[in-house]
């Protein structure tokens, strides 16, 4: 064949049968999707000496798979405890650990941490150091050591999902530096310090993660701006702690039962929990002392939108709406039972009319809106706001002869 039509692209050929007698034959370019590479540890029956790495003949320690690894490569974790790294175990750009995210890593535990040196907090102890475009899946990670922490996040921009950070000394995951992860669908349950920390100028988006059992949920310093986005956040010693000069987006979280706080503010912090554009869409109720403590040099914050018990706010907060409804605020006029808080205001005998009736009403602020009933012996305000997670309804501030009554059944 003459150079001329020697194709240097391999080429795969297809045939098609026109007649049993004649057949065409067609150069087909070759378009295969790339696959990435998959390491398989298995810290149970793994070798370090494997050669390949693969399912067959998989290496020991995550350490070992490391050395093999390129952008793009999936480090596949088998079950078991993986204790005999060399710590920290600093991940390759571009590199995916995943173990088993069906169940947040519950039986997948990487265990044990070692000595980093942070360019902008020198020596520390710590688990897993993410590096850009990296991914962490499915894992449980747990650092006991003083000063331990979970996952290192400095200036870059993990994925860090479906994983469990339980029992570290200081935090499951510490965010500095211009750091900007994406940390969603986790478990932070038990760590001493903190869930997590954000702190510098740190950005990133925390959402839909279960933080319980920890000494602060959630602590966001200097000048960071999260975004903490449809979390639980409950039974931690305070839920969210806002400090410096961070300014977090702090939308649709249900903060509540905390032994102190829910959210605490200090210094010059001005979050964003709410305006009258974007309401905050955040629940905050029966937490030990306060649901929002603003302790703050001089700001004012705006908390408008939200779902919590106004008289256990400390500090200069605008509530908005939530606080002194108008008629025009989320009003409801539908009075039908398919209604869930129209059934419920019935179940508690009382008789929801139109809030345009014209006629002498009580105001009741239930899920973002405005509900009307006659009046009623035992509401002795003009207003108020049910929490459905606690089940109270209570009277808001603005209301003469605050009071506050349990309801049977509450949610």
């Amino acid at each position: 064949m003459s150079n001329r039509f020697r194709s240097k692209t391999p080429f795969f050929v297809t045939t098609l049968a026109i007649s049993s007698s004649l057949i065409f034959t067609f150069p087909v370019q070759a378009e295969l999707p790339p696959v990435a590479q998959v390491i398989y540890v298995n810290p149970v029956n793994g070798l370090n000496t494997a050669e390949d790495g693969t399912s067959a003949n998989p290496y020991k320690t995550i350490t070992s798979a490391l050395s093999r690894a390129k952008p793009g490569t999936v480090i596949q974790l088998s079950p078991g405890n993986y204790s005999n790294e060399s710590f920290p175990i600093i991940l390759k750009p571009g590199v995916t650990l995943r173990g088993d995210e069906s169940s947040k890593g519950e039986r997948v535990l990487i265990s044990g941490g070692g000595d980093h040196i942070s360019r902008i907090f020198a020596k520390q102890n710590i688990t897993i150091l993410a590096d850009q475009d990296t991914t962490i899946v499915g894992v449980t990670v747990t650092n006991t050591n003083e000063r331990g922490t979970g996952v290192w996040v400095e200036s870059t921009n993990p994925t860090i999902i479906h994983n469990t950070f339980t029992r570290n000394f200081r935090e499951g995951v510490f965010v500095t530096g211009e750091g900007n992860p994406q940390v969603k669908n986790n478990r932070f349950v038990q760590n001493i310090a903190n869930g997590i920390s954000v702190t510098k100028s740190s950005q990133g988006e925390i959402r839909n993660n279960l933080f319980q059992n920890n000494g602060f949920g959630l602590a966001i310093g200097d000048t960071s701006t999260p975004s903490v986005i449809e979390n639980q956040i409950v039974q931690n010693k305070d839920g969210i702690v806002i400090t410096e000069s961070a300014t977090p987006v702090v939308r649709k979280n249900v903060i509540q039962n905390n032994t102190r706080d829910g959210i605490v503010l200090t210094r010059d912090a001005a979050p964003d929990l709410g305006t009258n554009d974007n309401p905050g869409g955040n629940i905050i109720g029966n937490n030990g002392r306060y649901n929002l403590q603003n302790a703050t040099k001089n700001n004012t914050i705006s908390a408008v939108g939200n779902n919590f018990d106004v008289s256990r706010i400390v500090g200069s907060v605008e509530v908005g709406k939530i606080q002194t409804p108008t008629p025009n605020s989320s009003q409801s006029d539908n009075l039908s039972v398919s209604d869930p808080n129209i059934a419920l205001l019935r179940q508690w005998e009382l008789t929801p009319v139109s809030c345009a009736s014209g006629r002498q009403i009580i105001t009741i602020m239930m899920s973002g809106k405005r509900y009307c009933v006659t009046p009623q012996p035992d509401l002795t305000a003009s207003s108020y706001e049910y929490n459905q997670a606690t089940g109270v309804l209570k009277a808001l501030a603005n209301s003469p002869s605050p009071a506050s009554r349990q309801q049977p059944g509450g949610l």
